[in-house]
């Protein structure tokens, strides 16, 4: 069929308009689908977006003891894992790294030698006014099949000095009525020739036949613990007891402080109390605070802390005291503005 050329120019706008609609819809369409998933991105979770976090700090704890431990790497990624701080823990167990700037899906990894590591997501929802945040952990021991030995020492210095760990103590034996108590602050065993060592702690040097460890709420001889590994019967030639007397052991002692969650820094003027018997202490300018106790039992541990600050709990302020006397109970208390 010959179509005249009006005819044809008529179809052609039919089709023009068609073309020119269809765009439209799509065009309209494109808006749509931008406008939604823009309307969409408030509503995605926080820990999605890129937040901005000024400081981090916070204890590391051994889930196994309660005890703060010192020297752990404390290690921050974005969320592809890249590592963007590092930085390890005081004697007190506390971190802090400052002016850390914008990160994207933050982690958080703590890790130690024969210890689980354990890393996470940072929680924006946890940051205060001033973008600062608080991160306690705990963190547990491998199993002893699973530990891997040191290697740089000796395997009579590695198992002499698992005994002796700052704040802890031991007892020397100076004659057989009398036994001094020794707060550990500095320790290291010292094998002078194959399979003969001495122990310096705090810069004394002391014989392994005099001294007494912990071992199941009593005070056992070091150099009975080790005589498999030692190449004299030294144990044997001492004739010292196995076992430290009860009679020549302090009353026990539960101790420990109060700090500041946010800053590591110990706070004065906390109330610690010890009920039955109920005794009363104030934590000194460093934080510390002290009871002495002889009788086995559970004792209870409560702090109320001072104005300007609420309680915040990571400690363990229940304590199981098997023996009267000889014990040495640590038990921090952890507080925030």
């Amino acid at each position: 069929m010959n179509l005249t050329k009006p005819t044809i120019q008529f179809h052609q706008k039919i089709k023009l308009k068609k073309i020119i609609c269809c765009r439209f819809l799509d065009m309209k369409r494109l808006v749509f689908i931008i406008s939604f998933y823009y309307a969409l991105l408030p509503a995605q979770p926080k820990e999605g977006i890129e937040f901005r976090l000024h400081t981090i700090s916070g204890f590391v704890i051994d889930s196994s003891n309660s005890e703060p431990m010192m020297d752990v790497d404390v290690d921050i990624y974005t969320g592809n894992n890249i590592l963007k701080h590092s930085t390890i823990t005081d004697e007190y167990g506390f971190y802090t790294k400052n002016i850390i700037g914008y990160l994207w899906k933050p982690k958080i990894k703590f890790s130690y030698h024969n210890y689980k590591s354990k890393k996470f997501r940072l929680d924006p929802s946890t940051l205060d006014s001033l973008e600062n945040m608080a991160l306690n952990a705990f963190i547990a021991p491998l199993p002893l099949d699973e530990r891997i030995p040191d290697l740089k020492k000796g395997t009579l210095i590695n198992r002499a000095e698992t005994f002796f760990i700052k704040g802890n103590v031991f007892y020397n034996l100076i004659d057989k009525d009398h036994a001094e108590r020794i707060i550990i602050q500095t320790a290291e065993a010292i094998e002078s020739e194959p399979g003969f060592i001495v122990i310096r702690v705090n810069d004394e040097i002391y014989d392994v036949a005099r001294c007494y460890v912990p071992q199941e709420g009593q005070y056992e001889n070091l150099s009975s613990i080790l005589k498999s590994l030692l190449s004299e019967p030294i144990f044997e030639k001492s004739t010292n007891p196995v076992f430290l007397s009860q009679e020549l052991l302090e009353p026990s002692i539960i101790y420990g402080s109060v700090f500041n969650v946010s800053s590591g820094e110990p706070v004065m003027g906390a109330e610690i109390i010890l009920d039955e018997p109920y005794k009363r202490r104030i934590s000194d300018e460093n934080g510390k605070f002290a009871f002495q106790v002889d009788q086995p039992g559970n004792y209870h541990v409560t702090m109320n802390p001072p104005p300007g600050y609420r309680y915040f709990n990571i400690s363990t302020p229940e304590i199981l005291i098997k023996y009267g006397r000889g014990g040495w109970y640590r038990s921090n208390f952890y507080v925030r503005p």
